[in-house]
């Protein structure tokens, strides 16, 4: 059994709208994602997040239903999956609460027998919110009624048009409904017209509306869509205004066609010429029923000529760039459009002078390739994306950037005016040229005037602000997973982005380390504290660091502008004990038995050495210490036994507790006197102690009442209480409970309160033991003081590895939260969140020691201590997913490796220039070495023209008992008329530094290889290349000799296995490999020594996308239905067969699998296997759950859970999660099995604050179906499954 996690939410947006959801006055962005919404209220500071929605399905589109005569709007979502459904919301703000979207209904749109819409599904509402217009099927569409916002009624209405592009509403009067229709008819035209909407008759009229003139549209201003469908943009009706001059008409309306090499605007017909076109159609119609057959022929062939007779646009301009993916009007500007293409040119379309200028598109600038565009308000637009980064830009009056370079590239055969000629001429143009009748049907589209062309501006300077982006990885196409830093912290480098905005993404989950400020030259430094001038001071004067052999004491100068450490050796430092290393430091309170608490503010620190304990005092006029007390080990040790010698030590706010190397532990308070007080002497019965730990679970409180150890020899650690004794009132030692053995000894010690309360019965109470042990890894266990306070209760036990070095552990502050430094190798914060501890790693390594820092300059900051200086910074963003972005513009990275020998990533790139619609696209391709860190370009290959790289891989080659690293590349050649590649090539690189040049490496090729086809993937097993190569799986042994510094390697086909159609994907582990052939299944071979051996294959059509192999018999694959799938090697009457365990739909399209994990699971029963990545930017982990028990009962859990909490979209969870095929569905479907959705069984503990529901799941809806598992079981499994992804 395995359960499908997330570990990065889908980024990629769909759909966006701006309307008003609330009663205030304040407007609302809606943005939906893949399968989810997102609600943002727009603010003067900007856009505020105020709710998420998480969507049972595939999300199409999002509109918004205006309510009329309210200014308010609902929302209606359509989505595909399981099954094409209308979702209608409306927006609910509890006060004091979250707000959030209701579904108010669900409208089912499946029929069993229609063909699906190719081009067109969406739906498009109203401006008056009383009707809708859905399209999800070929050959009609259902047009759904609205009253006051709220859904009335539907019905279905046959649509003679079969493959539409794109419908629009036209701007009519009130209560009359009619629509433009883009489609491609049975002769490949594409054609444009209108049809009327009946409500009361609940049909669309059987005849074109005399509306708008049907016409078709020339191919050469509209080609045949290849990626991008064209669309219609309706232009609304405006009436002149009443101080217009007498003779000032009104603005008709009409419609926009973009997506072609021109935009086209046709107007809306005059009410004669739709009466006088109606008069003709209906005796055209008379005619056709003429019992002369002549008559009726002749009338039809009048028809025809009608239909395919091409009627001149009202006006038109030339659309320099590639196709419009996205537009939007302007709301105070109703004749004004902002349009964007598939390579982020945006650029403003005005309609306010089409009289007297036509026309006019004003070049704005480049951003990311936009799939939606909305104004927002004060020239502000959201841009939702695809390929790149969401954004809200600001468009300005004047350039911003770039003043003397072309706005956009515009070609050059496209004539263009200066700005300044934009001005109107006083109306010169006025009544001038010929005019253009509406209500000719025989006018032919070639005769044109000025004014009908319009003009493209010239003009320079980018006019757009971006103010702020949205991450976005989608889509990722390729990605790897890598330990550069040699930590054991591996991070998910990304191939992501196209057109404009390719880009390599680093992805980590983590918090954030800010730094601040660093001071080298303070090297070795193995312990650091901060120190305050007096006790309860809010800033640090100082800071103590200590070696092995010495301690150093330094000032902070902190003016507030400006920050300085000065080394102290003055008199100041002279009262420190210099000479020794401190194990422990702390400032002190004083004591005063006549007030209340008996503490007092004081300036007095103590240091404990080896030797002994200090306790100073510091002047606040001088700002020099002086030591007032002492404690000597030597001293105090008994006559005639070993010398005291203090080898741990802790130190709070009035308690010492000091370690003796015989295996004592010694507490002291200090004495109003100012004295050293011995309070304890707890023997360990020769017992050595590792580490020791005072520090109270309430950081407010002066003392702690526990105590805890830590043993060298039984690598135990045991919590003490301190209580009076019964008798004497003499305080003592009680132990509470002992850990079991840790697998390493404990070098530092901690029991933390992560919660914000202090008290056992609160809520908001959680302690926690914590060690850091030798081995480089943190343990930590939950613990709770039962009842009668005589034990204590350690449970929940996990170790995380930070590497290899002694873990230290440092109570600090993070945004507000108690939280704790562990510092090793590598470091991680602890901190309490989502009701359990959790880890974030941060991205810094070789911590030695800790300590928090707050100063004017450095408030709420740690300083760092490494082996080379100290660190000051913050941390922030706490568990949160941290993305990296190396943009490359048109430099589309494709495929990605590391070679962790030379720290560099491989990447090939395929670069498209952006051309005009309908131009032959510029291809090249190329593949680069990039540093692991900094990602600067260390090498680069360039591909021949038309060749491509398709893809990548590295292997060691052993030369002379070292690995030589050889980077393997396969691509193929495009030629236009070739029906499927024809040729391609397998390239063997390898890398050197260059003298002199550092840091460049020299690429070498040194073997290539001609093959007959494209070389859709490629995998090394040994010494021997395994290519995908069109139907074949090749072979190829590597043959390597050493010629000077390179090897010389040649490349010798061995027999090839060709049983397949096509196959794109490979995945081997050991002498193993998977193929996956994407019209059929998948095969596993075996790579014996000169050739491939089927071993066994899946006959099933599974057309697979990508796949992978856990080990020899375990196989995984995603197909192009959104599916998982995984197979096992099992014996079928003594054959080999791959049986299919497991199918799952993850409704999303799975472009790679990586073998490995984002985190080191601490329980045996879950363990993550794979990693995946999606088109829509999401990265999934998929855990095996090894225990069979712990399967049933989870699976269980995901049984009551579908049953208790409803979802929004598709009908049950069961129906959703079903493999889905592209044949349409049957009764017969099967349901996922061998699968549990990890995302849904998380939500079980969102329930344990709700006992009702909670129970519901336990029970279930039978005795059958009650739950074997108990509540802190299925948490304890769910917070294991979290700590995973």
């Amino acid at each position: 059994m395995k359960i499908v996690t997330t570990f990065h939410n889908s980024s990629s947006v769909l759909c966006s709208l701006k309307c008003r959801l609330a009663s205030r006055d304040i407007e609302h962005l809606i943005v939906a994602k893949l399968n989810r919404i997102d609600v943002y209220s727009l603010q003067p500071q900007g856009l505020r997040h105020e709710c998420t929605t998480e969507i049972r399905g595939k999300v199409l589109c999002i509109r918004a239903i205006p309510i009329s005569g309210s200014g308010r709007s609902k929302l209606v979502l359509m989505i595909a999956h399981p099954d094409p459904e209308l979702i209608f919301f409306s927006f609910k703000l509890p006060v004091e609460e979250t707000a959030e979207l209701v579904a108010d209904k669900q409208l089912s749109l499946y029929e069993r027998t229609p063909r699906p819409a190719e081009f067109f599904n969406n739906i498009i509402v109203h401006p008056s919110g009383k009707l809708a217009v859905v399209s999800c099927y070929t050959g009609k569409l259902k047009i759904v009624t609205f009253k006051a916002g709220s859904y009335e009624q539907d019905f279905d209405v046959s649509l003679p048009e079969l493959n539409v592009f794109s419908v629009a509403f036209l701007p009519t009067s009130e209560d009359e409904y009619a629509i433009a229709i883009l489609h491609i008819d049975h002769q490949e035209r594409i054609q444009l017209l209108a049809r009327d909407i009946s409500i009361d008759d609940l049909e669309l009229s059987p005849h074109p509306s005399a509306l708008l003139h049907q016409t078709p549209i020339s191919s050469k201003n509209l080609p045949y869509p290849t990626e991008f469908i064209p669309q219609l943009v309706t232009v609304p009706t405006v009436l002149p205004e009443d101080d217009a001059d007498a003779d000032e008409e009104g603005f008709p309306g009409g419609v926009l066609v973009v997506g072609g090499k021109k935009i086209l605007f046709y107007e809306l017909t005059p009410r004669e010429a739709q009466e006088k076109q109606r008069g003709k159609r209906r005796r055209l119609e008379k005619k056709k029923k003429n019992e002369d057959v002549s008559v009726a022929a002749k009338a039809k062939e009048k028809e025809r000529e009608r239909e395919g007779r091409r009627r001149k646009p009202k006006a038109t301009v030339e659309w320099p760039w590639t196709e419009v993916t996205a537009w939007c009007a302007i709301d105070e500007e109703p004749l004004r459009f902002f349009l964007g293409d598939s390579y982020g040119r945006l650029s403003l379309l005005s309609l306010d002078n089409l009289k007297y200028i036509g026309l006019v598109l004003l070049p704005l600038g480049e951003t990311s390739a936009p799939t939606t565009l909305t104004y927002l308000t004060n020239q502000t637009l959201y841009i939702g994306s695809h390929m790149g980064d969401s954004q809200l830009v600001q468009v300005s009056p004047s350039p911003l950037s770039y003043i003397d370079s072309p706005t956009l590239p515009i070609p050059l055969d496209i004539n263009t005016v200066t700005p300044n000629a934009l001005t109107m001429p006083g109306g010169t143009k006025k009544g001038k040229g010929k005019a253009i009748a509406n209500d000719d049907m025989d006018v032919d589209e070639d005769t044109t005037n000025d004014v009908s062309v319009g003009c493209v501006v010239n003009s320079t300077g980018s006019y757009i602000n971006v103010v702020e982006s949205y991450k976005n990885i989608a889509p990722i196409m390729d990605a790897v997973l890598a330990d550069t830093d040699g930590s054991g912290q591996s991070q998910i480098v990304t191939c992501s982005g196209g057109h404009n905005t390719g880009s390599v993404n680093v992805v980590r989950n983590g918090a954030d380390f800010q730094e601040l400020a660093s001071v080298l030259g303070v090297p070795d430094v193995v312990r650091i504290w901060s120190m305050r001038l007096m006790h309860n001071d809010k800033f640090d004067t100082h800071i103590i660091a200590s070696t092995l052999t010495s301690t150093h004491l330094f000032k902070i100068n902190d003016s507030g502008s400006s920050t300085t450490l000065t080394y102290v050796k003055d008199k100041t430092s002279d009262a420190f004990i210099t000479d020794k290393p401190t194990l422990a430091f702390a400032n002190v309170f004083g004591r005063n038995i006549n007030i209340d608490s008996g503490y007092v503010d004081s300036s007095m620190v103590v240091q404990a050495t080896p030797a002994g304990l200090y306790l100073l005092e510091g002047n606040s006029d001088t700002g020099e210490y002086e030591l007032i007390a002492s404690w000597d080990a030597v001293a105090n040790t008994p006559p005639g036994q070993r010398q005291y010698e203090v080898v741990a030590a802790s130190v709070n706010s009035s308690q010492i507790a000091v370690a003796l190397a015989r295996g004592e532990l010694l507490i002291f308070k200090l004495t109003e006197k100012k004295e050293f007080e011995l309070v304890i002497k707890h023997p360990t019965n020769a017992r050595e102690i590792s580490a020791v730990s005072i520090t109270p679970l309430n950081p407010t409180a002066p003392y702690s009442s526990y105590v805890t150890l830590a043993y060298w020899s039984s690598k135990v650690i045991e919590i003490f209480i301190l209580k009076p004794h019964s008798r004497t009132r003499d305080l003592i030692l009680e132990s509470l409970g002992k850990s079991e053995p840790l697998p390493a000894l404990i070098r530092s010690l901690l029991l933390f309160n992560f919660g914000l309360e202090h008290k056992s019965n609160e809520l908001n109470y959680h302690p926690y033991l914590i060690a850091g042990l030798s081995d480089g890894s943190i343990a930590t266990y939950s613990w709770k003081l039962k009842e009668l306070k005589k034990e204590g209760e350690l449970k929940d036990r996990k170790i995380v590895s930070l590497g290899h070095a002694p873990v230290t552990l440092t109570p600090c502050i993070v945004e507000g939260k108690p939280a704790v430094f562990a510092a090793g190798n590598r470091a991680s914060i602890l901190s309490w969140k989502k009701e359990r501890l959790i880890h974030s790693p941060i991205m810094i390594k070789d911590v030695c020691a800790a300590f928090p820092l707050n100063t004017p300059t450095f408030s709420t900051s740690l300083v760092l201590a490494t082996s080379s200086g100290l660190t000051i910074g913050r941390v922030r963003e706490l568990d949160k997913m941290h993305v990296r972005s190396i943009p490359f513009g048109l430099d589309n990275p494709r495929k990605i490796a590391y070679e962790p020998t030379l720290k560099v990533f491989i990447v090939a790139c395929t670069r498209t220039e952006p051309g005009r619609i309908g131009d032959i696209e510029s291809v090249t391709s190329s593949f680069r070495l990039l540093d692991d860190s900094t990602f600067a370009q260390l090498a680069k290959f360039n591909c021949e023209p038309d060749e491509e790289i398709t893809s990548l891989t590295t292997f060691p080659l052993p030369t002379e008992g070292n690995a030589t690293p050889l980077f393997c590349v396969g691509t193929y050649f495009y030629k236009a008329d070739d029906k499927e590649p024809a040729s391609g090539r397998i390239l063997i690189f390898t890398a050197h530094e260059t003298p002199g040049q550092s840091p460049t490496l020299q690429l070498s090729l040194v073997a290539s290889q001609y093959v007959k086809g494209c070389v859709y993937a490629i995998v090394t097993v040994k010494n021997k290349i395994i290519a995908a190569v069109n139907s074949s799986v090749m072979i190829f042994r590597i043959d390597s000799s050493q010629d000077g510094s390179a090897p010389s390697i040649t490349l010798k086909a061995l027999p090839e296995w060709n049983h397949n159609y096509l196959v794109t994907s490979l995945a081997s582990h050991g002498d193993h490999v998977v193929a996956g052939d994407q019209i059929s299944s998948v095969s596993l071979l075996k790579v014996e020594e000169s050739r491939i051996k089927s071993v066994a294959r899946d006959y099933g059509p599974l057309w697979p996308v990508c796949v992978e192999v856990s080990d020899a018999e375990h196989i995984i694959t995603a197909n192009d239905a959104l599916n998982l799938f995984t197979f096992s090697l099992n014996l079928n009457l003594g054959r080999s067969v791959l049986e299919r365990d497991g199918s799952y739909h993850v409704a999303d399209l799975i472009t790679k699998f990586i073998r490995g994990a984002l985190s080191v699971s601490d329980t045996p029963t879950l363990t993550p296997t794979q990693i995946f990545f999606t088109s829509s930017g999401r990265i999934g982990v998929i855990v095996d759950v090894v225990d069979a028990t712990l399967s049933l009962g989870l699976t269980a859990v995901q049984r009551n859970l579908a049953s208790t909490i409803p979802g929004i979209g598709g009908t049950s969870h069961t129906r959703y999660r079903a493999p889905k095929n592209t044949r349409g569905r049957s009764d017969a479907d099967a349901v996922a099995f061998g699968f549990i959705d990890g995302d849904f069984l998380e939500q079980f503990l969102t329930l344990l604050g709700s006992p009702p529901q909670l129970q519901k799941v336990i029970e279930g809806q039978s005795e059958p179906e009650r739950l074997t598992m108990s509540v802190e079981e299925i948490q304890k499994v769910l917070e294991n499954l979290q700590s995973l992804h």
